[in-house]
């Protein structure tokens, strides 16, 4: 779990550390990454790291955090002609940070994205209109909405940014309704 205080410095030191670890992920894989590597990088003391995070993991799921909550700010300040454009916008606020997609994408974290999805869902309840305390089948909304996240940058991760977001997003539409088409059971 990450503890970062809501006090300039804190933060300042919190983005140090994500830069020493995405400058960490330039040397070698996350796998291999240690705490050492990060704070050798960051410039913060070991001291500081552990203050703010409790692990590695803590760092992803930070950032992640702090990207749903700029999402949720933009939308409600946003007004979209569609879903796909509300979509296809929300994707390029992720797809700004191409260092934490590949170490997700590379180490298979979809776990980490549903957490976060999972910490956000009254905010993303409001944005989507999903009832979760009224309707039991609302956690499947969660699960869909991870696997079209986690698609996304599979997706752009593999392409290495070559193809638009708009052709991400739709990559995305087509193989998440191919699954769909593919469980319906016939009478």
């Amino acid at each position: 779990m990450y503890h970062i205080p809501n006090d300039i410095r804190a933060k300042k030191s919190a983005n140090l550390i994500i830069q020493g670890l995405y400058k960490s992920l330039e040397e070698k894989p996350l796998k291999d990454v240690k705490v050492n590597d990060i704070y050798n990088n960051s410039y913060v003391s070991r001291a500081t790291f552990y203050r703010l995070f409790d692990s590695i993991r803590d760092i992803l799921i930070y950032q992640c955090d702090l990207i749903v909550n700029e999402m949720l700010i933009s939308m409600k300040e946003k007004q979209f002609e569609s879903r796909k454009e509300a979509g296809a916008f929300c994707l390029k606020l992720w797809l700004r940070y191409d260092n934490l997609i590949k170490a997700i994408v590379e180490n298979n974290l979809y776990g980490l994205l549903y957490e976060v999805i999972l910490n956000h869902k009254d905010g993303l309840k409001v944005l989507y209109g999903v009832d979760y305390y009224n309707n039991p089948n609302a956690d499947y909304f969660i699960y869909f909405l991870v696997a079209l996240i986690y698609t996304s940058f599979v997706i752009f991760y593999k392409e290495k940014g070559k193809k638009p977001i708009e052709e991400i997003l739709n990559d995305t539409n087509k193989i998440l309704s191919n699954i769909m088409k593919s469980w319906e059971i016939e009478a």
